[in-house]
């Protein structure tokens, strides 16, 4: 091999390294600026839903739909459309001066990000198709990846205090155009191949995840019982009921249900569900409470985030010799149970407590997630056929999208509704009349500029009352993701170690299955 081979090789590389980076990072860089967004834009509770959810929303809606839009139109061509979909949609929420404006520019970026994240690993695969170099690729994708989700705090933190929260958008528009124009020269076209587009299945995927997170969302606003919130939840019902059927009956089916047939692979997913769901809800309130509660700007904020974060890249490593030693069952119940007791100590973190008091109780939510996600992906991927590998791995990563956007919506929907409750209760206690006290908590849950002031009351007591109701309701939202960590260590307690690896082979006598194979097949499709 040529060495202008090998440095173009690496240029390609770094590119697709930058996209993935990039798109990870936006997961959580938001999450700092959202009491700066909400405090400029005039938003509530279920406003910030929106602007984190409309992002992992559209991501997991299309991402299965990018990968074979990849496969039938070209990798490379799809990569370099959906980074610059990306990108202007980065630029659209940089340029947000309303909340609608600020979403719509979030859901393009998800969607941009569905296109382009198939594509690298496709391209990867096609650059190393050597098994030892390509392992070595992929791991320093993978490494990039997970770096970007504890920076993001902290540089979000840092980019809002200096330049406010429109920098954490725009600065993905020179990084964007950078990465296109030199993925422009560097990367190899990947030869298309005859893969049909689902897209009935993306038509209702679109359509019942959106009803049920608009449901979900807007159902504090709005009531439970309104017309609006029961014919979106009826409709997501009936739409995730046609979905199913027209999946089970494609011949080509954006979602291979009978990979569900496997309890191994069923509980996987599942467990991978439980951490998605209940982490990105849990640190969205929790950055909300750092900031908004306990008075820390972005910056500050971002690092005390930190103890959270880094464990969980500690315990990774140690959990992978721990599943090859025992089983994967033993570091995923065990990650489980640390990240859903911590999350229930946090639960219980009043407005006033010091932050050198409760810090303690982020280390093991980080070091937890650390410890599951590692052998869980081992023993999805182990469940299944090398040939079934890559289709697999990407039902899994859109699951835990999926798990991402219900989180959120979820979640924020415990906290709102538990925040309306207690700062109910709170303006009776200040001696306002049913009218005035329900006009002040509506407008302190909207986010409105007087952050629901009653006159003649308008100080810091009730500033106070204020962070102790959303304190109240951030208590229900953590406790609520702390019980789904507990249920999702039963479950696998129960049924990942049902087909354990006997001594002499792979479970079930499937030669093949063992990571080196596994990992060939998750990315040649």
């Amino acid at each position: 091999m040529s060495e202008d081979h090998r440095s173009k090789r690496a240029w390609a590389l770094a590119v697709l390294c930058a996209a993935q980076f990039v798109s990870m990072l936006d997961i959580t860089v938001v999450n700092l600026a959202l009491p700066s967004i909400r405090r400029d834009l005039g938003t509530g509770v279920a406003g910030l839903q929106w602007i984190v959810g409309a992002y992992v929303l559209a991501f997991a809606c299309f991402l299965l739909s990018g990968g074979s839009l990849g496969d039938r139109l070209g990798r490379r061509r799809v990569f370099l459309w959906g980074l610059t979909v990306f990108t202007a949609g980065s630029l659209l929420c940089a340029a947000a001066q309303t909340l609608g404006v600020l979403v719509a520019g979030r859901a393009v970026q998800g969607v941009g990000a569905a296109l382009f994240v198939p594509a690298t690993l496709a391209v990867l695969t096609h650059l190393y198709p050597q098994p030892g170099e390509r392992a070595r690729a992929i791991g320093v994708w993978s490494g990039v990846s997970a770096l970007a989700l504890p920076l993001g705090p902290v540089l979000g933190g840092v980019l809002v205090d200096a330049l406010g929260w429109a920098s954490v958008f725009w600065i993905n528009g020179p990084f964007g155009l950078a990465t296109v124009v030199l993925a422009l020269r560097v990367l190899p076209e990947v030869p298309a191949l005859p893969r049909r587009v689902d897209v009935p299945g993306q038509v209702l995927a679109v359509g019942w995840l959106g009803c049920l997170a608009a449901a979900l969302i807007e159902a504090e606003r709005s009531g439970w019982s309104s017309p609006g919130i029961v014919s979106l939840l009826g409709l997501a019902g009936v739409l995730l009921a046609v979905f199913l059927a027209v999946e089970h009956r494609s011949a080509e089916p954006m979602v291979p249900l009978s990979l569900f047939r496997d309890r191994r692979f069923a509980a996987c997913n599942g467990v991978l569900f439980a951490v998605a769901f209940g982490l990105l809800g849990s640190f969205l309130f929790l950055s909300l409470f750092v900031q908004q509660v306990q008075g820390y700007s972005p910056s500050q904020a971002g690092l005390r985030m930190l103890p959270l974060l880094l464990p969980a890249a500690v315990a990774a490593p140690v959990a992978g010799r721990l599943a090859a030693r025992y089983d994967p069952a033993l570091p995923m119940v065990c990650g489980l149970v640390s990240t859903g007791t911590g999350l229930l100590v946090l639960a219980t973190v009043e407005a006033t407590t010091p932050y050198a008091l409760w810090w303690p109780a982020l280390v093991p939510v980080g070091a937890g997630v650390g410890l599951t996600m590692a052998p869980t992906n081992a023993a999805l991927m182990s469940s299944v056929p090398p040939a079934r590998a890559g289709i697999a791995s990407a039902t899994s990563i859109a699951g835990q999208q999926v798990g991402n956007v219900l989180g959120v919506a979820v979640v924020g929907a415990v906290v709102a509704a538990g925040f309306s409750a207690s700062l109910t209760e709170r303006a009776d206690r200040l001696g306002l009349s049913p009218s005035a006290g329900r006009e002040v908590v509506r407008e302190a849950v909207d986010g409105g500029p007087d952050t629901g002031d009653p006159a003649g009351v308008r100080d810091r007591a009730w500033r106070e009352e204020v962070d102790a109701a959303l304190t109240d309701g951030i208590h229900r939202g953590l406790a609520v993701s702390g019980g789904v960590y507990l249920a999702g260590a039963a479950a696998a307690a129960v049924l990942v170690p049902a087909r354990r690896r006997r001594r002499d082979g792979p479970a079930d006598g499937r030669r093949g299955s063992g990571p080196q194979e596994s990992d060939r097949g998750a990315v040649s499709r």
